[in-house]
């Protein structure tokens, strides 16, 4: 009992007062509520405040895959007595060749003394000074039948300088950048890391300090919620509901719950086990110390270098199509494959997504139920009801549906202050059920007419932005004061108007 009252405490402390990014000063800090899961404050959840959570994610993830068969694969620790994930974030230096390639030019010539014409036939002139003979390039042959210029009989400064040793400039040098991924696929060679990554759309691709690392973390927090593997980090579970859970939690580790791997399409049929344990075979793209002849080009040559037209990358890998898109598998490009669903089915990095919500699966944790992907939110889903209030599976054999929506029935409570709401009037804000008090003083639009706000169960007449009470007193004319129920009008500035000439009336 002492343990999980602890747990709780610290699940509270976690980003206490952090600055929410979505609604910036409206928020007065992150202060997550009791059992919502989310801000007290502006109900937005923890993965919207600014947050490290690099630590509660590895621990996440190491309890989710602690006692199952992935624990050596993910390189599981244990820190005070709790599993935790080896974080995968890796710094990869990508070379890139430098603009323009290194060329050698002609040395910028000096003064020199030229010697005479030589026009004897009987030979040149020997000696020190004698110049020496040019010969002719193959470039500034004549071209038969073409007219051309007489050859000078004696080469001029110019020509001397032309045909001066060309001086060397130094190569620039190829760039070097670091990019650190806050997650990479574990258990691969770099490069073949690497060309996964520039498979991602450039928006998915988890660079610390990106859009694409801020999308894995909303992500991590929405595909794999704690709450959906541990009875400790629920709301005021009963003894027989732990039980249940912990039988779930169990069923899917050992029937549904697994990491996705990275492979070579063309080397699918040599494989007799998980290639990112091993990476690719010595000689094969990406492979570390592969090599590379004129005429057999990898298909990943350089780190951050794509493969060029002609590259074996370009070809196709055997029979193999994407489980997904069904589109043929490229030679060269990693592939995804899930040990759940069998070596036969193969998925380009960015095709690995949930059934359900479309989503990439984060860090590559999949579920596999009935031939179908499922994220951890969606499998979840898919085996038992989750309640719309606390965000948690509901293990009780009682619950109630509202809203198209399933609920505890000690969480079926207004979204503002926590009422319960059995029997008691509400209305709908944003999906999420609200008391008739927090409606009138938080959400309820206004009467242009009496200013006062319009309660839920009465009738309105809305036009555009403005409303009014669907009664004689407030919709009737500005300029006489008819009732326009049932009636033509036109609105000017938030004026009801009969005609023309109570227009211009209103207008004087």
């Amino acid at each position: 009992m002492f343990l999980l009252s602890t747990l709780i405490t610290l699940g509270h402390e976690i980003g206490a007062g952090a600055p929410c990014l979505k609604c910036k000063d409206k928020c007065e800090g992150f202060e997550l509520h009791f059992w919502r899961k989310i801000c007290r404050n502006c109900k937005c959840g923890l993965e919207d405040h600014d947050v490290q959570l690099q630590t509660e994610e590895n621990q996440k993830v190491g309890r989710l895959f602690e006692d199952t068969k992935y624990t050596g694969l993910i390189a599981k620790l244990k820190k005070d007595g709790v599993p935790s994930y080896r974080g995968s974030q890796v710094t990869i230096s990508i070379t890139t060749p430098a603009i323009g390639t290194a060329v050698s030019v002609p040395a910028v010539a000096t003064a020199a003394t030229v010697g005479p014409a030589i026009t004897s036939t009987q030979g040149a002139r020997s000696g020190p000074s004698a110049p020496t003979p040019v010969a002719p390039s193959a470039s500034s042959a004549p071209t038969p039948g073409a007219p051309h210029a007489p050859t000078p009989a004696h080469p001029s400064a110019a020509s001397v300088a032309a045909t001066a040793i060309p001086a060397a400039i130094p190569a620039k040098k190829n760039v070097v950048k670091a990019v650190t991924y806050e997650w990479a696929p574990p258990g691969v060679n770099q490069n073949l890391a690497l060309r996964y990554m520039e498979l991602l759309p450039p928006e998915r691709r988890p660079i610390a300090g990106t859009q694409g690392a801020d999308y894995r973390k909303k992500q991590m927090a929405k595909q794999l919620p704690e709450h959906d593997q541990d009875p400790a980090r629920c709301h005021e579970l009963t003894p027989a509901e732990v039980k249940q859970m912990e039988q779930y939690v169990r069923k899917y580790k050992d029937e549904a719950l697994g990491m996705g791997d990275l492979t070579l399409p063309e080397e699918m049929g040599t494989t007799t086990g998980p290639a990112g344990a091993r990476g690719p075979p010595a000689g094969a793209a990406g492979a570390p110390g592969a090599e590379s002849t004129p005429g057999d080009k990898a298909a990943v040559g350089k780190a951050g270098v794509p493969a060029g037209p002609g590259a074996v990358g370009s070809g196709v890998a055997g029979n193999y199509s994407c489980h997904h898109c069904q589109k043929v598998m490229l030679q060269g490009d990693p592939a995804v494959y899930a040990e759940r669903a069998g070596y036969d089915k193969l998925w380009h990095p960015a095709c690995f997504v949930c059934c359900t919500c479309s989503e990439m699966l984060v860090d590559m944790i999949y579920f596999w139920k009935k031939g179908q992907l499922y994220c951890g939110r969606h499998y979840g889903d898919s085996e038992k009801p989750r309640c719309g209030g606390c965000d948690e599976l509901i293990f009780s054999n009682e619950y109630t549906q509202a809203e198209g929506q399933n609920w505890h029935l000690k969480h079926f409570c207004c979204f503002d202050c926590d009422c319960i709401l059995a029997g008691e009037t509400y209305v709908m804000e944003n999906d999420k059920p609200v008391c008739k008090l927090c409606y009138m003083k938080n959400h309820a639009v206004h009467c242009v007419a009496c200013q006062k706000p319009v309660e839920p169960e009465a009738q309105r007449v809305s036009y555009g932005e403005h409303h009014w009470h669907a009664e004689p007193e407030c919709f009737r004319c500005a300029g006489c004061s008819k009732c326009l129920m049932g009636q033509r009008f036109m609105a000017l500035q938030g004026k009801l108007l009969c005609s023309v000439e109570c227009k211009k009336k209103v207008l004087a």
